[in-house]
C-alpha cells in the first residue's frame, strides 16, 4: 500500500512521516501527498476546468502555441507528435516551466533551451487559464520542496546547506494532458510507452485513474491515490544524487487502464540550474553506508558523464538532452520526450 502523507506534516518534519517518506520511497519510489487542506476547496476543480477548457480550444488555436514555435520548448504537443520508446505518445499536452532569465555572462548553448518565456492562450479568450496555471506551478513547486527536504532529512544530511540540492531557485517544467476516450484505442495499446523520468522527482496529479507503475517484480500496479490527491516519483537524477539508494519509478499510461477522457498533470524537477549538482555525503548516516550503485542506463551518465563539482546542472542537462534526443536540440522538431503522466 503506497501511503498518502499530508504536506503539512512533511513541511513540519514530523519524525513518523519522514519515516513513512523513506519506506515509500524505497519500496516503490513512489509516494502520495495530500495538499488539498493546504491549497483550498476551489483549487483543483478551477485546474481541471481550466484545462478541459484549453483542450476543448479548436485544434487552430491550438497549434497557434506549438511547441515548435518556442526555443525553450513550451507550448502544445498534438497527439502523436512526442515519443517514449520510440513509440508516438496518444495524448496531448500543453508544457511550460518556471519563467526565469538567463544567468548573466557569457552566453551558452544551453541557456536558450532551459530559460526563458512560455507561450499562453489569449487572455481574451481564456483570461482564467494563466492565473490558475501559474498557480498550480507555484503549488507543486511547494510540494517538491518539503518533499525533497523531507528526504534529505532521511538521508541525516542537513536542509539548509548551501550545496543542498534544495539550494537556490529549483527549476521546474510541467504539463497539461489529455487523454482522450479509450473507446478510440486498442485495449493492449500504450497511450504512453513505459519510461522513467529524468529529473530529481515528479509531482503528478491524475483527474482520472489510468497510470501504472512497475513493481520491483515487472508486475503492473494501478496508481489510484484519493481524488485530487498528489503521486511523487523519484527520477533518474534522484538515483544519482542518492548514489542509487532512491530509484526512479518505471511508469506508463496503458489503455487497458483508462475508463474514460483523462486529464493529468506532471511537473518534473531538477536542482537550480546554475548550480553543480552535490551527491549526498554516504559518510552522514548509516543509510548510505551499505553498497549502492546507479542503476545502468541512467541517462545522466551516458558517455561517461557524471556530477561534476565545477559544472552546473544546467550545462549537464543540455548535454544529456543532446545525447538522448540530438535532433530536438540542433535544429530538429520536439519529437522524442520520454516523460509523463
Amino acid at each position: 500500500m503506497i501511503p498518502v502523507l499530508a504536506l503539512a506534516d512533511l513541511e513540519a518534519g514530523r519524525p513518523a512521516t519522514l519515516d513513512r517518506l523513506h519506506d515509500a520511497l524505497r519500496e516503490h519510489a513512489l509516494v502520495h501527498v495530500d495538499a488539498r487542506a493546504d491549497l483550498g476547496p476551489g483549487f483543483f476543480p478551477a485546474l481541471h476546468e481550466q484545462t478541459r477548457t484549453f483542450f476543448a480550444l479548436p485544434e487552430a488555436a491550438k497549434q497557434a502555441l506549438d511547441i515548435d514555435r518556442s526555443a525553450n520548448y513550451r507550448g502544445y504537443v498534438a497527439q502523436g507528435a512526442e515519443y517514449t520508446g520510440g513509440v508516438p505518445d496518444l495524448k496531448e499536452s500543453f508544457e511550460f516551466g518556471t519563467e526565469t532569465t538567463a544567468p548573466e555572462g557569457e552566453e551558452q548553448p544551453w541557456h536558450t533551451a532551459l530559460y526563458g518565456p512560455n507561450q499562453w492562450p489569449d487572455a481574451s479568450v481564456l483570461p482564467r487559464f494563466r492565473p490558475v496555471v501559474e498557480a498550480y506551478s507555484a503549488a507543486m513547486d511547494r510540494v517538491a520542496l518539503a518533499v525533497l527536504r523531507g528526504l534529505l532529512l532521511t538521508l541525516d544530511q542537513p536542509a539548509d546547506a548551501d550545496d543542498a540540492v534544495t539550494a537556490g531557485e529549483l527549476c521546474s517544467y510541467s504539463r497539461l494532458i489529455r487523454y482522450r476516450d479509450p473507446a478510440g484505442f486498442g485495449a493492449d495499446q500504450a497511450r504512453l510507452e513505459r519510461h522513467t523520468d529524468s529529473g530529481l522527482l515528479t509531482v503528478s496529479l491524475q483527474e482520472q485513474p489510468g497510470l501504472e507503475a512497475e513493481a520491483a517484480d515487472g508486475r503492473w500496479l494501478p496508481v489510484e491515490p484519493p481524488a485530487d490527491v498528489l503521486s511523487v516519483f523519484g527520477g533518474e537524477l534522484m538515483e544519482v544524487w542518492t548514489h542509487g539508494y532512491y530509484r526512479a519509478c518505471p511508469h506508463r499510461v496503458h489503455n487497458s487502464a483508462l475508463r474514460t477522457e483523462r486529464l493529468s498533470y506532471a511537473s518534473f524537477f531538477l536542482p537550480d540550474l546554475r548550480r553543480p549538482l552535490v551527491p549526498v555525503d554516504r559518510a552522514a548516516g548509516p543509510r548510505l553506508s551499505g553498497p549502492l550503485a546507479v542503476p545502468a542506463g541512467n541517462s545522466w551518465l551516458a558517455g561517461g558523464r557524471g556530477p561534476n563539482p565545477a559544472t552546473p546542472v544546467g550545462e549537464l542537462e543540455w548535454a544529456r538532452m543532446n545525447v538522448i534526443f540530438p535532433g530536438r536540440n540542433n535544429g530538429g522538431t520536439h519529437t522524442e520526450n520520454g516523460e509523463g503522466q
